[in-house]
């Protein structure tokens, strides 16, 4: 068990690293990093302070064959948000149970008071956390995939039509946000945490356009392509409701949904399921390698599930956030 530095690792070990990392988020997400660019990403980036990682090896034949990952929640640095994955073929060997005392360990001595983080629903990766003492579930999300197939899309044709086009109209744009509108997108994203179960995964947040930009910034710092989707209030040119999709590269099968807001006064008018649908058909053209859309719903969050359930998403899995309180001492 090894704290690992990508900068300073061999670059087979980086590869086996990220490569793990990449198979065990596809079974939480089924939207992994490409393991090529996650170790291009990790090459690039300074070695973080607060960001710990680790390894463990296979003490025959010295592979890597566990991998962790531990960063605060940037909203509360007491929690620390963990991915911990163990190769298929080392597992039930202890490797993840050893991982976990020295993350427990170093959580600790680092002032963390929990740790978070997300396992499929039924797999042995639930059966694993349900050892964990004091372990409890905060939550039970849905993944949830759009096939961007000639049905769906067909269906998104019928659907992205503006409810009212006297009060709104449609903003959509690749990258950063145009100036006029990056304040008030800011606005509506601070709404974020509006959503059912979202203030224990975050903390309520003011956006400015300045912070409109570091978030861009962060989304696409991988190289991927930030997409949003927004409705604009006429009367006022302010955006007023948006939908964030991000996609890997260009020739990228997949897609990812991120958030989806709408100003509190301006719900329940349709402008969700027309910007999504919107979403769906601007992406279907600017990246024509696109086979799916994927997004995670908390289960209680009924309204934004039926919106998706319109412009074609199904569930495609369940996954848990599940949380570890720390001792009081290790």
């Amino acid at each position: 068990m090894e704290f690992f530095l990508p900068r300073q690792a061999r670059g087979t070990d980086l590869a086996v690293w990220c490569a793990l990392c990449s198979q065990g988020q596809s079974e939480v997400s089924g939207d992994p990093p490409r393991a090529a660019a996650l170790a291009e990403q990790l090459r690039a980036e300074e070695d973080h302070p607060v960001v710990r990682r680790w390894a463990a090896r296979d003490s025959d034949d010295g592979r890597i064959v566990g991998t962790a990952q531990l960063r605060p929640q940037p909203h509360d640095q007491r929690i620390g948000f963990l991915r911990l994955f163990v190769a298929p073929s080392a597992r039930r060997r202890g490797v993840g149970t050893t991982l976990l005392a020295q993350i427990t360990k170093y959580a600790h001595s680092a002032g963390m008071e929990r740790i978070q983080s997300t396992v499929p629903a039924g797999s042995p990766g639930e059966a694993f956390v349900r050892t964990w003492p004091g372990v409890r579930e905060l939550l039970r999300l849905e993944l949830q995939e759009q096939r961007l197939d000639e049905h769906v899309l067909s269906h998104c044709h019928e659907l992205a039509i503006c409810p009212d086009p006297t009060e709104y109209s449609l903003a959509h744009w690749h990258g950063a946000a145009p100036e006029p509108l990056a304040p008030s997108f800011g606005q509506v994203m601070s709404h974020v945490p509006d959503a059912p179960g979202a203030a224990l995964q975050m903390a309520s947040r003011a956006w400015d356009a300045a912070a409109v930009r570091t978030w861009e910034a962060r989304m696409t710092a991988s190289g991927a392509h930030l997409m949003v989707c927004a409705a604009v209030h006429r009367a006022t040119d302010q955006v007023v409701a948006a939908t964030v999709a991000t996609v890997a590269a260009s020739d990228a099968p997949a897609a990812q949904q991120h958030d989806t807001v709408v100003l509190p006064r301006h719900r329940r008018r349709g402008l969700a399921r027309w910007i999504k649908a919107e979403q769906t058909l601007r992406l279907h053209q600017r990246f024509p390698s696109l086979r799916t859309v994927s997004s995670t719903v908390n289960r209680q969050n009924a309204p934004m599930t039926a919106v998706n359930r319109a412009v074609g998403y199904r569930g495609s899995g369940e996954r848990l956030l599940v949380e570890l309180p720390m001792p009081a001492e290790t």
